[in-house]
């Protein structure tokens, strides 16, 4: 995985914010943020060239610029688990790996304990 990456939760029902993958701290868990459409309590404004449309591959990314606002009070620590799938669903360019490091400020990584329904109870 790579810094800028953006993916759903495995339980996007009662998780429906996006995070951006920052880096792993080992092999079961990593550092991200999170996105979100509201301008509330302090959330930073992102811009569409933060983010790509496509893969390379030519076909479209499902999370694009959505009047998106970086969340820059948290930083959390997520299990590879967490995650729908390891193929991102959406990337941001270099100048939006730019604004999340201008922006997340001195954010205290944070893990939350926070169950997420296995695949069959998702069904």
């Amino acid at each position: 995985m790579e810094k800028g990456q953006i993916f759903w939760a495995k339980d996007h029902e009662n998780h429906q914010h996006p995070i951006v993958f920052l880096k792993a701290e080992d092999e079961e868990k990593f550092l991200a943020c999170i996105l979100s459409t509201k301008d509330t309590n302090g959330n930073k404004p992102m811009s569409p060239d933060h983010f790509f449309d496509t893969k390379k591959d030519g076909s479209n990314y499902s999370i694009k610029f959505k009047t998106s606002h970086l969340i820059p009070s948290r930083v959390f620590i997520k299990e590879f688990a967490w995650l729908k799938s390891l193929n991102p669903d959406g990337m941001l360019t270099k100048s939006g790996i730019d604004f999340i490091d201008d922006n997340l400020n001195d954010a205290v990584p944070e893990f939350l304990s926070i169950s997420i329904k296995a695949d069959s109870e998702l069904k």
